[in-house]
């Protein structure tokens, strides 16, 4: 046997008091062989300062396979039970099973034997605890500050009984497809308002920790609802955002040089530029948390937000899209002045029903006698959008003035020229345009725009597209659209 030796002894007391002070020992104590580099060591300190209470809500935007999830959502609520046995935390993802696996490798932290020589008085519940729980989906914690539990919920779960001290939300969306459906992003954001908002009290804290998808995004909406965290905005949000990349951004514990890989050891300079070639979207989004394309390939990159529709246009006409499964329909009206166009988001709405476009026409005061070009791909759609339509309770809704777009070989193509021929203007209530024209971009090639747009972020800017193109540009040979002239003035009965 060994003779033991005191200086080791104090040495390892030492590195366990600090384990239990910070955050920033605590994760290489319970995890020796986690790489904890430099921005490792800044995330944790902060973490540390969102577990002592510094500030109520943050944000960690990391790029992929950077390990924040270990240190945000496996260490972090060991180490918040170790501070206070009685929190109820919970830890929400965009699945159940992904939920449940956090559960799994947190129980894994809290049994260790790190984890026990630093808190020794905190244990999870077994069988000999009277109605205690320790399944994959909720766990109680005992200890000398009381009783404590930790729930995970995949995203649109239950999250009922006790309210939560402390939230921890790691990547609600899954991938891009899940972010760039309006759909699911409005589903989130209920679920998070009606659920996971509903079960917070004064003093609870959130955490979320993701990769950026889209400006649209769970972050982005709680940014734009409650802002930054300032001394003028206590009550914001407390961001700490890396770069895959170093940008020109002025940040305080970023001191990399421009262009510089965060982990390069791991995921090279190099590397990430190929991926800035090839997928800009992807570039700017996934690594850079910086969710649009890059001006080269941003199709309408120069359009200029207005607060209103002005009153003094020449034309006013409208431009349809249709929705299919899961996509919206989207509805514009559009007006023109000399090299002037105005547009104005009317409706971006799933699962709209033919009589449905015409009662919201009704209830927005769409004018049924202006020109509506819509999609020459649904001819039925529009035969049923131009007739009037009854309901079995007497309601009835005037059918509009709809007319099918000219398409063809070349005829998207032409209709972004077509666009770009005049300064365009959208609503600031136009919302779906701003986020739409955020993110409608050409296919890139070898770090090039090619001529060909990806066929997403559409549904406003094919409505205004095709009723530009169809309206003011008919190439030789081309049949004309059948049209029912009007002059009508901007307001005035369904003026819209």
């Amino acid at each position: 046997m060994k003779p033991i030796n005191p200086t080791q002894i104090r040495l390892e007391q030492v590195q366990r008091e600090q384990a239990r002070r910070s955050f920033v020992s605590f994760v290489p104590y319970l995890k020796p062989d986690y790489a904890m580099t430099w921005f490792h060591e800044i995330m944790a300190g902060q973490l540390d300062g969102f577990a002592k209470g510094e500030f109520k809500k943050m944000m960690v935007f990391v790029p992929p396979q950077h390990g924040k999830s270990e240190l945000s959502t496996r260490s972090l609520p060991a180490y918040l039970f170790g501070r206070n046995s009685a929190l109820k935390i919970a830890v929400l993802s965009y699945s159940a099973s992904k939920a449940k696996k956090f559960n799994r490798e947190i129980q894994a932290r809290i049994t260790s034997n790190g984890y026990r020589a630093l808190f020794p008085e905190v244990r999870l519940a077994t069988a000999k605890d009277e109605a205690a729980t320790r399944t994959t989906e909720e766990f109680d914690v005992l200890g000398d500050k009381g009783t404590g539990s930790l729930k995970s919920v995949g995203r649109g779960g239950p999250l009922t009984g006790d309210p939560v001290d402390v939230a921890i939300l790691d990547d609600l969306l899954k991938d891009r497809e899940e972010a760039q459906s309006p759909t699911i992003r409005e589903k989130v954001w209920d679920w998070i308002t009606d659920v996971v908002e509903t079960r917070l009290h004064n003093h609870s804290r959130v955490l979320y920790v993701t990769t950026r998808w889209d400006e649209d995004d769970p972050a982005g909406r709680w940014l734009q609802r409650d802002g930054v965290r300032s001394s003028a905005n206590p009550d914001g949000w407390e961001v700490v955002k890396f770069a895959a990349l170093r940008t020109n951004d002025v940040l305080p514990y970023d001191n990399r040089r421009k262009g510089e890989a965060l982990w390069p050891e791991r995921h090279s300079r190099e590397r990430i530029e190929a991926i800035k070639r090839n997928s800009p979207l992807t570039f700017n989004s996934l690594y850079q948390q910086d969710p649009k394309p890059n001006a080269e390939s941003l199709i309408f990159g120069d359009w200029i937000e207005v607060p209103e529709m002005p009153d003094y246009c020449q034309n006013y006409f409208y431009g349809g899209d249709f929705g299919f499964t899961n996509d919206p329909t989207a509805l514009v009206e559009i007006g023109i002045y000399g090299r002037n166009l105005y547009v104005n988001e009317l409706i971006y709405q799933t699962g709209l029903t033919n009589p449905g476009i015409l009662r919201l026409c009704k209830a927005l005061g769409v004018n049924p006698k202006r020109e509506a070009f819509w999609d020459k791909a649904e001819p039925k759609s529009i035969a049923e959008l131009r007739s009037n339509y009854y309901t079995e309770t007497g309601e009835s809704y005037s059918g509009i003035n709809a007319i099918e777009t000219i398409k063809g070989a070349g005829s998207i193509v032409a209709g972004i020229n077509k666009l770009k021929d005049y300064v365009v203007h959208y609503t600031a209530s136009s919302h779906n345009i701003r986020r739409e024209k955020n993110l409608y971009q050409w296919i890139m090639q070898n770090g090039k725009s090619t001529n060909v747009p990806i066929d997403a972020h559409n549904h406003t800017l094919d409505a205004i597209r095709g009723a530009v193109y169809t309206k003011y540009f008919e190439p030789k040979g081309t049949a004309k659209a059948h049209r029912i002239p009007v002059k009508v003035g901007r307001f005035g009965r369904g003026s819209l």
